[in-house]
């Protein structure tokens, strides 16, 4: 190994952790690793081959950028942020002798997860001794501050996927039972976190696992069964946090209610607004401006029209938040029109079926969980999952192997 990739594999495992804790540094490395990388295809150490599947990014980019020209109201700070749709393709394009230090990558982004635990509880117990003896400073954001709840949950299921799949070094190399306590403890991190997205998405990483473990001995139909009867399980185990329980509870009434006059629910409900009360008002709302602009207001111009839904809905507290639809599918629609959301689809799909014939399981069930915070969140709108989601899902489609599982 040269010492031109030797620094690039020590700058990639750096990366993959180090960015966990401190946010800021993702931009600064992530240019770092370019550079070297040129450096390494200078000196002919590399050579630079474009995948076919990472193309699809860079052309959900491009009509990014070109949103900007029939945009109201421009936001060059969020074409910025879509730059990871450029970068990370770009940068594991360069192709070195060797292949990614993958199994090192994923120990450090599991070693960031143990420290953003660390900080979450100390943020929390500062918490309480603020405010006294207080339940809420070990939940939501008040638990999870260094980067939203979703986003942190989103972290911690793909160390679980990693550790189930014995991907991770050094625990690899260890007794079984050491990956299982850490699986443990990541899996419990989910009560304080209470995000819907992040309990479904354990809930089917384990489900699809036990699936896919037992297919051989007992076959498909079999290991199906016992599939769902760990779902069975997963749930019954979360609703037994009251907190959970309780949001699970009101997730149902308030869909209940909305179902049965959707227009008489998103213009009458009263200030201040719960959590699930807003993702309807908000997903309402989108799909009514997904409706009228078929070819999306651009980069910078939901927003404004998101705040005018609300205020004429009676809703000023919320405009003011600038809320975006809490929906990936919906923000693509609302921003870059049907033309986005058809590429958007289709990458997904061309992504899926690409690690499905590689029989590439860890990379699979990242997608299955992106998909599902897709439905729940605007998971590529914050610098914390587009850096996420598209370093890993770029770095695992680098694996062609049909015996990677």
């Amino acid at each position: 190994m040269s010492k031109t990739e030797r620094i690039f594999n020590i700058l990639l495992v750096s990366f993959c952790g180090l960015w966990l804790l401190w946010k800021q540094l993702s931009g600064p490395l992530l240019i770092l690793l370019i550079v070297v990388a040129v450096i390494g295809r200078l000196r002919k150490e590399n050579t630079f081959c474009f995948q076919k599947m990472h193309w699809l990014w860079v052309v959900l980019f491009g009509v990014y950028a070109l949103s900007l020209f029939w945009s109201a109201a421009p936001d060059f700070q969020a074409l910025e942020r879509k730059l990871a749709l450029l970068a990370f393709p770009l940068l594991f394009a360069f192709q070195w002798k060797n292949p990614l230090p993958l199994a090192q990558m994923w120990l450090s982004h599991t070693l960031g997860c143990v420290g953003l635990l660390a900080i979450a509880y100390y943020d929390a117990f500062m918490c309480q001794m603020h405010l006294g003896n207080s339940v809420r400073c070990f939940s939501t954001t008040y638990f999870s501050q260094v980067h939203h709840p979703s986003y942190f949950s989103a972290f911690l299921i793909f160390s679980i996927i990693g550790l189930l799949l014995g991907k991770v070094a050094w625990f690899a190399a260890k007794p079984r039972w050491i990956s299982w306590l850490l699986i443990g403890v990541f899996t419990a991190m989910h009560l304080h976190l209470g995000t819907l997205a992040g309990i479904i998405g354990v809930v089917v990483v384990f489900m699809t696992y036990t699936i896919w473990l037992f297919s051989k001995k007992f076959g498909w139909l079999k290991s199906i069964l016992i599939g769902f009867a760990t779902l069975s399980i997963g749930i019954i185990t979360s609703l037994q946090s009251e907190e959970i329980k309780a949001d699970a509870q009101n997730a149902f009434n308030f869909t209940k209610s909305y179902l049965e006059n959707p227009t008489a629910f998103v213009k009458g409900r009263k200030e201040p607004l719960q959590g699930n009360e807003v993702r309807l008002i908000l997903w309402t709302a989108s799909y009514q401006i997904g409706k009228q602009h078929p070819f999306g207001l651009g980069l910078g111009g939901l927003e404004p029209a998101l705040a005018q839904k609300l205020i004429r809905w009676a809703y000023p507290q919320q405009a003011k938040k600038e809320f975006n639809p809490h929906n990936q599918w919906l923000q693509i629609w609302n921003e870059i029109g049907w033309l986005g959301l058809g590429i958007f689809g289709f990458l997904l799909s061309a992504l899926t079926l690409y690690f499905y014939q590689n029989r590439n399981l860890a990379a699979l069930l990242l997608t299955f969980v992106f998909l599902i915070f897709c439905l729940f969140e605007s998971i590529l709108q914050r610098e914390s999952g587009i850096v996420f989601f598209l370093c890993w899902l770029t770095a695992l489609s680098c694996l062609t192997k049909r015996t990677t599982s």
